[in-house]
């Protein structure tokens, strides 16, 4: 079921239980009308000041710990890294609704919606039993929200709570680009014994990638699973598998940290040593260029790692930092 509404530059899109709404300014990259520039943050637990219930406990203790004030502070530094990178498409992740886009757009528009720089379009997806979702905004059109989701009846054991893929179609100069958002299964409860649910995440997001057709194909999030934990082939060429009607398949998929293999650096820091979690990645059909992890703006302490967003005197960004890439839309040449 489908249903659209329009208010100035505003358009919703619902479908299923996932969200689109409708709703900057120093160039990191130089624009091109043939290529797509993409940011991806996880943004870390970004809750709004409501108490709905479903909040992560440290944010329902006390007003004095998470209120209005703290949460509108939050938000304008968030905008401000926005405003900074001045990507095409902004992807977030650990978002708790819909209403944080809102006020994103609103700040972002400096109450004018008359910009062809604005964020007028945006995306939501969230399963209804999650605390956070993910969320995208962009200054091109954006159609055909799905989300994918998992329901897993051969594993031994209960099928822990996790996010659905999000598919989604931008279209820039009468061309459609298919994207998929991700957030995997974490780590918590150990790293081996969450791995199958990311390798079944895995196998829904290389299903959907191959059924994409004569249209650029990529996918951005956090896979909570450092680049070198991925299936290599015998040439070390990234494989994702899926399985079909009567067999395993792979679809072949670049990524540009295997063109940035220092491990001096990552988009995430944890127990001592960084971690490359935060990904793009897409299949032969496509080509990602001129990645770049950003760490300027108060996003890294004094020794660069990440500088995550504290409760207890409410400083700090993220503890992941953004990545961004541009995404070749004509004249895409297969990955040799």
């Amino acid at each position: 079921m489908k249903k659209q509404f329009y208010l100035q530059s505003l358009l919703w899109l619902c479908v299923l239980s996932a969200i689109a709404v409708v709703i900057c300014k120093p160039e990191r990259f130089n624009k091109s009308e043939n290529e797509l520039s993409v940011t991806n943050w996880n943004v870390q637990t970004f809750f709004d000041a409501n108490t709905d219930g479903n909040e992560y406990s440290d944010f329902k203790k006390s007003k004095e710990i998470w209120n209005e004030n703290y949460y509108k502070d939050r938000l304008k530094r968030l905008c401000q890294i926005i405003e900074e990178l001045d990507s095409d498409v902004f992807v977030m992740e650990e978002l708790e609704n819909e209403k944080v886009l809102y006020d994103i757009s609103n700040f972002l528009s400096h109450n004018s919606w008359y910009s062809d720089r604005h964020y007028n379009y945006a995306a939501f997806g969230k399963e209804p039993e999650n605390s956070i979702g993910c969320g995208v905004i962009s200054k091109i059109p954006i159609e055909d929200l799905k989300l994918h989701s998992l329901d897993i009846r051969t594993e031994d054991g209960k099928v822990p709570q996790m996010r659905a893929i999000m598919e989604l179609s931008l279209l820039k100069n009468g061309q459609k680009i298919s994207m998929f958002v991700n957030h995997w299964k974490s780590k918590s409860g150990g790293e081996q014994q969450s791995e199958k649910w990311r390798r079944w995440q895995e196998n829904v997001l290389a299903r959907e990638c191959s059924s994409v057709i004569d249209v650029p194909v990529f996918a951005c999030g956090d896979f909570n699973k450092d680049i070198g934990d991925f299936v290599r082939d015998e040439e070390c060429n990234l494989e994702f598998n899926y399985i079909g009607k009567d067999s395993i398949h792979n679809i072949r998929m670049f990524s540009p940290w295997d063109e940035n293999e220092s491990a001096d650096y990552g988009s995430y820091y944890f127990s001592g040593k960084w971690e490359k979690i935060d990904h793009f990645f897409c299949p032969e059909n496509g080509v990602l260029k001129q990645f770049d992890v950003f760490s300027g703006s108060g996003t890294v302490k004094n020794d660069g790692t990440p500088n995550r967003y504290e409760l207890f005197n409410h400083n700090g960004y993220s503890d992941h930092l953004p990545i961004t890439c541009r995404i070749q839309l004509k004249g895409c040449q297969k990955n040799s």
